[in-house]
């Protein structure tokens, strides 16, 4: 192999990529669609749900009061928080029976399907002491609104039942209160809280792996099928190996997914600048979310290998082929393998020392994946991370071998389309 030819193709694929339009278009409008989805998301968590009219029908002629006080507390208290109020402006209407009960869900209904009201709840004394209510409404994913209303009917009737069995009326509140659990990492190290953004950004960026093994994967093999059927590889191959050239192409396309990362970083840091800033001069106590140097390292070693891995994967199998249609079957093979590692993403996240967790973190097609979650999660023994390393390393030269024997042989091949016995075969042909 000469490393001169092979850095020669590397740059030509990556000056090749990194000039045109459409690159940089998508290195600068995804980050800014990303924080636009950002800022959207808060913008609207931080406005009232809406209002809510909602009718209501007491049989115990003792619970709309309370309910409505509880309510307005509750709102009140939220719109003092520092991310605004997040639930909705509750009215509350006081319904007698007209009639019979049958005949006042009738009228009531009526008036949700006009419109009138967002919905009725009926408050009976029977269904009060089994634990159960009932609320109409023509939806039943407003989650939020229907959970602080049936939070709101849980305390309420709590304290009735207190008040009814002599106990403080101050003793609900203290009923109430949830101990704050403070979670601790336990490392060679010493001890660490773990206050979540170190899990939040290795699920980000466990995101970014499995898009990207399967974007510049999928980039790499059209790039094979495309120099194979604009004949240009018939000059190329004139002057460098066939393994050389597979080479370059993964090096080069990888450094092209490398470079756009980049750009992101820069542009995500500078964006935190001003939050920051803001936090610290603000004496907030959310506190700067701290991203760990050793995730860091792990996410480069992990992404570099699986990208050889199934760049690898993708090159052998777009060589034997003319064209994308060909090509597209095998090429869920791959995918299948990346979406497999992804997808065991709740079973480490429960137990990352369990059989799962170390059997997926070993196996070289899912060890980029699911290694790199159960460091950031957990510390996995040492010989397991070397193993993993050291297997990934094997299965990713094993990988551009084989490759490389496809290649020379697939490379030229026109017309008819190969099997894979006829695959295999090439494999075993001598130079």
């Amino acid at each position: 192999m000469n490393p001169k030819k092979v850095f020669a193709i590397a740059r030509r694929e990556y000056v090749e990529r990194v000039r045109t339009k459409a690159f940089w278009i998508a290195t600068l409008v995804i980050p800014i669609l990303f924080g636009g989805f950002i800022a959207i998301q808060v913008s609207i968590s931080r406005k009232t749900g809406g209002e809510r009219r909602i009718a209501v029908v007491d049989l115990t002629g003792k619970t709309f009061q309370p309910l409505s006080a509880e309510l307005a507390s509750l709102e009140e208290k939220q719109s003092k928080e520092p991310e605004g109020r997040r639930g909705p402006h509750w009215i509350l209407e006081a319904r007698n029976l007209e009639g019979s009960l049958d005949a006042t869900r009738d009228t009531l209904r009526r008036e949700v399907l006009a419109k009138k009201i967002s919905g009725y709840l009926i408050l009976d004394s029977q269904k009060l002491a089994n634990e159960e209510t009932d609320y109409y409404s023509t939806t039943v994913s407003d989650y939020i609104a229907q959970t602080q209303l049936q939070n709101a009917v849980n305390r309420v009737t709590m304290r009735q039942k207190m008040e009814a069995r002599g106990l403080p009326a101050d003793l609900s509140a203290d009923l109430e209160k949830r101990i704050d659990m403070k979670i601790f990492k336990v490392t060679q190290k010493g001890e660490a809280e773990e206050k979540g953004a170190g899990l939040l950004a290795a699920i980000i960026f466990l995101i970014l792996m499995y898009s990207t093994f399967f974007m510049y994967g999928y980039q790499v093999m059209r790039g094979v099928i495309e120099e194979k059927s604009s004949r240009i590889v018939e000059i190329i191959v004139a002057s460098v190996r066939p393994f050389e050239l597979m080479l370059g192409k993964i090096l080069g396309i990888g450094l092209v997914g490398l470079t756009q990362y980049f750009v992101w970083s820069l542009v995500a840091m500078n964006l935190s600048l001003p939050w920051m800033a803001a936090l610290i001069a603000g004496g907030s106590d959310m506190g700067v979310p701290r991203i760990p140097i050793s995730m860091l390292g792990y996410f480069i070693l992990f992404f570099m290998l699986g990208y050889f891995l199934y760049a690898s994967i993708y090159t052998t199998i777009a060589a034997p082929f003319n064209t994308d249609q060909e090509a597209q079957q095998l090429a869920m093979i791959p995918m299948m393998l990346i979406l497999g590692g992804f997808l065991v993403y709740p079973a480490v996240m429960n137990n990352p020392s369990g059989t799962v967790a170390v059997f997926f973190s070993l196996f070289p097609f899912t060890a980029s994946l699911v290694m790199f979650l159960r460091t950031a999660v957990s510390e996995p023994p040492a010989w397991q991370i070397l193993l993993s390393v050291v297997l990934l390393v094997g299965t990713a030269v094993l990988m551009t071998w084989f490759a490389g024997r496809i290649y020379r042989v697939g490379i030229l091949m026109y017309g008819k389309k190969p099997t894979l016995p006829e695959i295999f075969r090439w494999a075993r042909q001598a130079d």
